[in-house]
């Protein structure tokens, strides 16, 4: 027998449409013209698919779970590699009104915080303590320490010290206008010297020494009191600050163009004796431990980046030292050079370094006599191998520029230099050269 359940719809529709017709028929005079019979309109209903079957697991997540329901926005993962960066809008407290927006650049900003002008320090504040209290964001302390000049060391603030928490152009605006916001504070590209520095000249770079302490202890450190011999022909003022530190043992050319030191803090002058030429002094900077011994002079804390200019002659200096003790040197370090005012060199010249030869080669002088050796390939004859020498003569190749320094700071005859861009390493020793027009 035929299955006619598949026939069922179409032929409901032709009756309903046969039956509309007749009516229209019995309420109409006229006639219908001949030949023309019911219209007919066959529609097919689609099949229903049949319900797919949720296969659940036990001990896995159930279909649907989210498992990023739970976290912030900021910890949300993410499959878009598209996105040039990453915002964030982190919300600590649900009941909060406060809310940190993540910006372009990489700042934030405020909504709803209102930060007062001046915060007076109490026992066992910090400054990341104060600054995620009023920033609700503790990465902000270097803003604090910015717009702060009388703090000399950002991990030493006292009870009582006032803290100004709001720029000084932000004093008078109204109150929903005072808002932390992200701009800098402090110039961009500056660098910031903390426990390394160069004295160009060993001896009047050194100023003095610490010969003693009222402090009945071998170790002293910020809060500490001290007395100081202060050597001929330097004169210091009441209130000046100098640098404690430590020279560190150098050989070869950086031995003999300057001193690289070790910063241990920094020193406050008290009070001065002319005739015995002793200081009392007080340290308020501790970055490492303070003994006697140990020597004060002015010794630089910061260095700025400035634009490169051009070299008006060709100048070839030598890479000394560097600000930390390496044997290889990268991007973004710092680094001496032999030359400097009385060569020519100035604030803002680029210096390359520049190498010729095969560098595949050059590491083979230390590899051992087994590096050169390899099988013969074009030899079916078993376990034949051969000395390989690389051919052409080194001197023939073109120099190549696999780093780039830039002048911060020129002495009399030294220079101190950022490596802005390098492809590879930078070892000591290397020569680097300022080109005439570049």
């Amino acid at each position: 027998m035929k299955d006619t359940r598949a026939l069922a719809p179409a032929l409901v529709l032709l009756s309903v449409a046969a039956a509309g017709h007749a009516g229209a028929q019995e309420g109409s005079e006229a006639a219908p013209a001949p030949g023309n019979g019911p219209q007919v309109t066959v529609v097919q209903v689609p099949q229903a698919a049949p319900p797919q079957t949720q296969v659940v697991v036990p001990g896995y997540p159930q279909p649907g779970f989210n498992p990023d329901a739970h976290l912030p926005s900021s910890s949300r993962s993410s499959s878009d590699t598209s996105r040039s960066a990453d915002g964030f809008d982190l919300l600590p407290d649900p009941a909060s009104s406060e809310t940190v927006r993540g910006t372009a650049n990489g700042g934030f900003v405020l909504e709803g915080q209102h930060v007062p002008e001046i915060h007076s320090v109490r026992n066992g504040d910090t400054l990341w303590d104060i600054s995620s209290r009023y920033y609700k964001n503790p990465y902000s302390w270097p803003r604090l320490w910015a717009q702060n000049p009388q703090i000399q060391n950002p991990h030493w603030i006292y009870p009582g010290d006032q803290v100004r928490l709001r720029d000084a152009s932000d004093v008078g605006l109204p109150a929903m206008q005072r808002i932390a916001s992200g701009r800098r504070k402090v110039a961009p590209q500056t660098i910031f010297l903390r426990d390394t520095g160069w004295l160009d000249d060993k001896k009047d770079d050194v100023w003095g020494e610490i010969n003693g302490s009222p402090a009945d202890k071998m170790l002293l450190s910020a809060g500490d009191d001290v007395y100081v011999k202060l050597d001929e022909n330097h004169e210091v003022a009441v209130g000046q600050l100098l640098t404690i530190f430590r020279p560190l043992v150098t050989s070869g050319d950086a031995a003999q163009k300057g001193q690289l030191v070790s910063i241990r803090g920094t020193l406050r002058v008290d009070r001065i004796n002319t005739q015995t030429r002793m200081i009392r002094g007080r340290v308020v900077e501790s970055l490492d431990t303070v003994e006697r011994g140990a020597k004060v002079g002015p010794v630089d804390r910061s260095f700025v980046v400035i634009p490169p200019v051009t070299s008006a002659d060709d100048i070839e200096a030598k890479i000394v030292a560097a600000l930390y003790p390496h044997a290889f040197y990268g991007q973004n370090q710092i680094v001496f050079l032999d030359k400097g005012e009385k060569e020519g060199v100035k604030p803002g010249m680029r210096f390359f370094a520049l190498r010729r030869g095969d560098r595949w080669r050059h590491t083979l002088r230390g590899a051992g006599k087994f590096a050169t050796v390899r099988p013969v390939i074009e030899d079916d004859r078993p376990a034949k191998t051969e000395d390989f020498a690389p051919p052409g003569d080194e001197n023939l190749f073109p120099d190549e520029t696999y780093a780039e320094l830039r002048v911060v700071k020129v002495r009399e005859h030294t220079a101190t230099a950022l490596v802005t861009a390098s492809s590879h390493e930078i070892e000591r020793g290397s020569f680097v050269t300022a080109r005439k027009g570049y």
